[in-house]
């Protein structure tokens, strides 16, 4: 166990400092495996990460801060000085290093303008949750300030990771998915987007239904020739609408607490998450999906076995098109597979997973664990193999992050 005992605060103007665990300063924090960030408004982030014992040291104990060792026995006690700049050093057991604060994320307050309309006109967040307890404004706004205090968009940040845990996540989802990255202007794979709303079956998120519908803009459905006329007039604002909170959620989900390897060594996904998608929109989820480049090739897919001979095969980098969801368990990620299984490693030597982010004390609902990795993550294709779990065969795929 350990403490922050002393911050000596030179920055100018004097920043306000607070851990993301919304308890005091100088709380004895663990314990091994345990990740805690400090935030310092206008400066940046520092990473205090629990090794536990770690033999052969000269100490007994051993932190991880900001990629720097400090060692330690009995009860750590921490000096942290913070400079301008985002400059800081530590002191304390011996130990002595300085570095640089971890960057705060850019948030474009044209984003944020887009953002605030969405919830203005009931968009963000879905309405009329059914099954989960979900969070009332004022817990969230709560949250918003103990993980983003450094910015007057907490509240945003906090809403839009708390909306990607409701079935918005699905609006976000096609309209990631459903795009012509490497086409100029982004274009969307319109028919795809329409064939996903319309086919929903998972009761009360069906195209008859007004709150799922709401999620895209538009009012209950009886046919996919009505979907696709709505779509055609939505889509050119629920677009960058999308895009706009995209970005907010990356900006919050790089700012939250980061999660030590030693605690969870491996992460699980089962796909595809959207039932109604199946295997052959797999290959949807990566940028180097061929058609990708190309909006005169067929839809946005790819028969899942043809993904993974070519473009995905063992030993190749392949890059997240969207955000994509993990658990923290083999036996969790099978309650949503789609017959696919995601066996996801860290980087060779990380302490702390940098490029996901748990995000459950966000979610509406308490009891789902969830782990989001952003678009724009890269892994590399380790191993694919047939898998059988409780009667059911899997597709078993174990990526590695690049770091």
């Amino acid at each position: 166990m350990w403490a922050v005992d002393n911050i000596i605060n030179n920055t100018s103007p004097q920043q306000a400092v607070a851990f993301s665990d919304g308890q005091l300063i100088n709380t004895v924090r663990g314990p091994e495996g345990a990740s805690f960030r400090l935030i310092v408004n206008g400066n940046g982030f520092l990473d205090i990460t629990d090794m536990g014992h770690q033999p052969g040291g000269p100490h007994y104990w051993q932190l991880i801060i900001n990629g720097n060792i400090y060692w330690y026995d009995g009860q750590g006690s921490i000096t942290i000085t913070l400079d301008t700049g985002g400059k800081y050093s530590v002191s304390g057991d011996g130990n002595s290093f300085s570095g640089t604060l971890k960057w705060l994320p850019g948030i474009s307050p044209d984003d944020v303008k887009n953002f605030d309309w969405m919830m203005e006109n009931k968009y963000i967040p879905y309405q009329n949750i059914p099954d989960e307890p979900g969070k009332t404004t004022a817990e969230i706004k709560a949250l918003g300030l103990q993980y983003f205090p450094f910015t007057p968009y907490s509240f945003e940040l906090a809403m839009s990771v708390y909306d990607w845990t409701t079935a918005d996540f699905t609006r976000i989802d096609f309209m990631r998915l459903f795009t012509y990255t490497g086409v100029a202007n982004d274009p969307l794979d319109m028919d795809s987007i329409a064939n996903g709303i319309w086919t929903a079956d998972w009761p009360p998120y069906v195209p008859q239904n007004k709150d799922y519908m709401n999620s895209f803009m538009m009012v209950p459905a009886n046919s996919l020739a009505d979907v696709q006329a709505q779509l055609k007039v939505k889509a050119p604002i629920l677009q960058p609408m999308n895009v706009s909170e995209s970005n907010i959620i990356i900006a919050a989900i790089n700012s939250m607490p980061r999660t030590s390897v030693i605690s969870k060594p491996k992460l699980y996904s089962g796909q595809v998450a959207i039932s109604n998608l199946g295997s052959s929109h797999f290959a949807t989820y990566f940028q180097e999906l061929p058609a990708n480049s190309d909006p005169s090739l067929p839809p946005l897919e790819m028969d899942l076995n043809t993904a993974l001979s070519t473009f995905m095969a063992v030993g190749n980098t392949i890059t997240l098109k969207s955000f994509i969801s993990f658990t923290d368990s083999f036996d969790d990620a099978e309650h949503y597979s789609n017959g696919i299984i995601i066996v996801v490693s860290p980087p060779d030597g990380a302490v702390v997973w940098e490029q996901t982010t748990y995000i459950t004390p966000l979610s509406d609902g308490p009891d789902k664990t969830e782990y989001l990795f952003q678009p724009n993550t890269k892994f590399t294709v380790q191993d694919i193999q047939p898998v059988s779990s409780g009667g059911k065969n899997y597709t078993q795929i174990s990526l590695q992050v690049l770091g």
